[in-house]
């Protein structure tokens, strides 16, 4: 029961033993030696793992496989996109005590997602409210903007901002990460979190929680069509904002 249910990981041997028993061929042996090989080896954050809670983790392991990713927040900057000088004062509202540590996460993170080798589409949308919001003084926030337009210009990355003149708009409260795969048959994933914990949502129906995944797609397309401006637009006039 401990392979069925995951808890172990399977070792060669034993593949090896249930190839020839399933008398596979060698097509299908060799994908699942790859598979195999692949489950093994430890992902990059392995060594922070004791800092991370367990929906953490999983959300990791969706940013380094997803093809696209579709990040909406209301009150902070995404961390993606975030200033080392940003995300340190950000960082002090957290209870973990290793706050470099998770810095220096954030900043591998960054490194990984913002290359300009990366493969995965990142889109962004950001409610006005978090860049009005003066995190660590108006230089710093000045410095965060020229940030985000900067990486703006890359070619994987499309930062919107909701200006306040766009009044309500869907799902405006709720922060939430929407996971899309390459693989066709590895369906979307959206991530929730609030300052109690986080919640992964599938097509799987959960308890609390009444949006369905595209739920969350149809309202990150409409923001994004309708409402968002690109934030080099936005910043037009990023003086009379910052003062």
């Amino acid at each position: 029961m401990r392979l069925e249910s995951g808890r172990v990981k399977i070792s060669m041997t034993d593949l090896k033993a249930l190839i020839s028993f399933y008398e596979l061929s060698p097509e299908n042996a060799a994908e699942l030696r790859r598979a195999a090989e692949e489950a093994r080896r430890q992902p990059w954050w392995y060594d922070y793992r004791s800092l991370l809670s367990e929906g953490f983790q999983s959300y990791l392991g969706y940013e380094a496989s997803a093809s696209v990713i579709r990040n909406f927040e209301a009150l902070f900057v995404p961390g993606l996109l975030q200033t080392e000088a940003y995300a340190r004062v950000a960082l002090q509202q957290s209870v973990v005590p290793e706050k470099e540590e998770l810095l220096d996460l954030r900043v591998k993170r960054q490194e990984r997602m913002l290359s300009e080798s990366s493969t995965t589409e990142l889109r962004f949308l950001i409610d006005e409210a978090a860049l009005r919001r003066v995190v660590g003084g108006s230089e710093l926030m000045e410095a965060q903007i020229r940030h985000l337009r900067q990486i703006s210009t890359l070619d994987h990355v499309s930062i919107g901002v909701v200006p306040f003149s766009s009044g309500l708009y869907p799902l405006l409260r709720s922060p939430y990460v929407i996971f899309e795969f390459a693989k066709v048959d590895q369906e979307r994933v959206v991530y929730l979190e609030n300052p109690d914990g986080s919640v992964i949502l599938n097509n799987k129906a959960i308890v609390g929680v009444q949006r369905s995944v595209e739920d969350y797609l149809e309202a990150f397309w409409e923001v994004e069509n309708r409402y968002a401006q690109p934030i080099t637009e936005w910043s037009e006039n990023l003086p009379q904002l910052a003062a």
